[in-house]
């Protein structure tokens, strides 16, 4: 298989006016085929037939970073989102024109395990391949190996209302990879295995003194211009989890029209609703981190707008910190909560850790880092009260419970990773693989009536499929920051319960409850559920390259989609929080499986 040079765009000589203008009147277009592979990818040998097949007609890789150490970078002169995404900026300003004022201009750069583990290595070029003075520090590393997950970087550039440019953000590029590499293996990815001999042999650029790490740096990221990458650079990141580009989903091309048809003629809008306590809200299923991972598959400005507006929108309206801002949790908390009494169910659905971990690795908006802090630290000094009150453990009361825990615990590590952050979450891992095996299932196994009475009159071992969906999800985020190996098992077994117990009799959906004996729940008419849980398909399909795992998440992903309910933004946040990761699971249909990179890694 032959894949187009990603950087083939870039690299002709500076002073070609009339090529340089014509690539940024392309800007939009670029956007939607940098990265795009072409061909089939191939599928193991040992696949069924069948199976094969369903994956051989529908199979896209998910892209690799860039091996030549450059990745473009789009400048948007959008004021603040006001420009509509579609429009094509000019491809120069007019004869004589007066330029506009520089103006500052920052951007959350991401980067895969291993790629690059000194900021100093960066520099960035305008359209005509001259050196623009940056600054850069980094935003978070990745706990195993160290090298850098996100970087901030921030210059000045003009640009008129409504232009557009593409820099070019060189980066250092990694050596070679070592003969033989497997295919999406770490070592293929980035070059050489962190810590290797050969890596840490490697040469260092030299050092540009405008490129320094500046711990003063200030960011900037709802200024007049935003700068943002492709959307196969953000999935070849894998900064918020496996992504594959909305454009190369030739899969499920409904879910990608449904899904922005959904948002654009919800009434009332989105972004109309406030804070509830009780009914339906906005933030349900994480909504910052539901649109930040719209705006990761597609790349554009304006989705990269809207998802900062709803995480910064969260934290103006849905925390309360603390008086030395040390610990927040959610305003629906009593007033007189502390660490002392467990948080409320409704308190640990509405701490959203993924959405912001997204908005700080993609802006470096200290606010976002705060925010994950201080739930996370309030989070674990509330954990001896939820899992050792006196009544009994509030997070294995449900799955939901644990995986909203689990998550917040995971964004906070990954931003803090002392010593007792990570003893706190690998006690909930240590709770969560115990509760799996106390039952024989593969289901997380709870009183059903327990959690909801309304739901469920009688179902003393039980287990619900959505909420395990969220529990997986977070066990996912949990295994790539440790590489815990127990979670291959969890996954695998939590797949099996899903497929051999926990469908309907027509096997288009998912039973809403699972082990209830007051009502079956043999329906399908939960099926637009099927887009939350199917990604559990996804990874035990990525823990386990066990092909079959993919034909059935595909098949069930064909109902969710056709039965889609995106009208109110706890659906919408329902369907688009998760679905991209499964079509970023399904995307690595090449290499081994992730249990093997992470051996690799180590």
């Amino acid at each position: 298989m032959t894949t187009p040079d990603p950087n083939a765009r870039r690299t002709a000589p500076a002073g070609l006016g009339r090529a340089l203008a014509a690539l940024v009147l392309a800007a939009p277009l670029l956007w939607t085929s940098c990265g795009r592979l072409s061909g089939r990818v191939a599928v193991a040998r040992r696949a069924e037939p069948r199976v094969r097949a369903v994956l051989e007609e529908n199979a896209v890789a998910r892209p690799a970073p860039p091996r030549a150490g450059s990745v473009p970078l789009l400048l948007v002169a959008d004021a603040r989102g006001s420009a509509p995404a579609t429009a094509v900026a000019p491809a120069k300003r007019p004869p004589g024109a007066t330029p506009p004022p520089e103006v500052a201009v920052s951007a959350a750069v991401p980067f895969a395990p291993g790629a690059l583990r000194d900021v100093r290595l960066l520099r960035l070029r305008d359209g005509r391949g001259a050196a623009i003075p940056l600054r850069a520090k980094p935003l978070a590393v990745w706990p195993q190996g160290g090298s850098i997950r996100s970087a901030l970087i921030a210059f000045r550039a003009s640009l008129s209302p409504g232009e557009r440019a593409i820099y070019t953000l060189d980066h250092g590029g990694p050596a070679l990879p070592p003969e033989g590499a497997p295919p999406g293996s770490p070592a293929q990815r980035a070059g050489t295995p962190p810590g290797s001999p050969a890596q840490r042999a490697a040469p260092v650029a030299p050092v540009d003194p405008a490129a320094v790490l500046d711990e003063a740096l200030l960011p900037d990221p709802d200024g007049p211009i935003a700068a943002v990458l492709p959307p196969s650079w953000y999935a070849a990141s894998e900064v918020c989890g496996p992504q594959l580009p909305a454009m190369d989903d030739r899969r499920f091309p409904g879910f990608e029209s449904g899904i922005e048809r959904g948002l654009d003629r919800m009434t009332p809008a989105y972004d109309s609703y406030g804070v509830s306590c009780s009914g339906p809200h906005r933030t349900y299923y994480d909504g910052p981190h539901a649109l930040y991972q719209r705006f990761l598959r597609n790349g554009d400005a304006a989705r990269y707008r809207r998802a900062r507006a709803e995480a910064v929108w969260y934290r103006q309206h849905e925390l309360r910190f603390s008086p030395d801002r040390r610990l927040a949790v959610h305003v629906c908390e009593t007033e007189d909560w502390t660490p002392a009494k467990p948080l409320s169910w409704e308190v640990l659905r509405r701490t959203l850790g993924q959405g912001m971990l997204d908005d700080y690795l993609l802006t470096g908006d200290p606010a976002a880092k705060e925010a994950v802090l201080a739930t996370g630290e309030a989070l674990r000094q509330n954990l001896a009260a939820l899992t050792g009150g006196k009544k009994e453990d509030v997070l294995r009361v449900t799955e939901r419970n644990m995986a909203w825990a689990m998550m917040t615990l995971s964004s906070y590590y990954a931003l803090d990773p002392r010593p007792e952050v990570l003893a706190a979450l690998r006690g909930l891992a240590d709770r969560t693989v115990t509760w799996q095996q106390q039952g024989a299932s593969g289901a997380f196994e709870h009183d059903l009536n327990r959690a909801d009475p309304s739901e469920c009159e009688r179902g003393p071992r039980g287990g619900s499929p959505f909420m395990t969906a969220l529990l997986v999800d977070a066990l996912m985020d949990y295994r790539a920051l440790t590489g815990d190996p127990r979670v291959r098992e969890v996954v695998a077994r939590a797949a099996g319960w899903l497929e051999e117990r926990a469908l309907t009799s027509d096997r288009r959906a998912f039973r809403y409850l699972w082990g209830c004996e007051t009502d079956a729940y043999d329906d399908s008419g939960t099926a637009d559920l099927n887009l939350l849980i199917v990604p559990v398909f996804g990874a035990a399909y990525a823990l386990t390259r066990d092909p079959r795992w993919i034909a059935v998440g595909d098949a069930l992903a064909d109902v969710g989609v056709k039965e889609m309910r995106v009208k109110q933004p706890k659906q919408w946040n329902q369907a688009m929080r998760a679905f991209g990761r499964y079509l970023g699971y399904r995307a690595a249909l090449a290499g081994p499986p992730m249990a093997a990179q992470l051996s690799a890694v180590r």
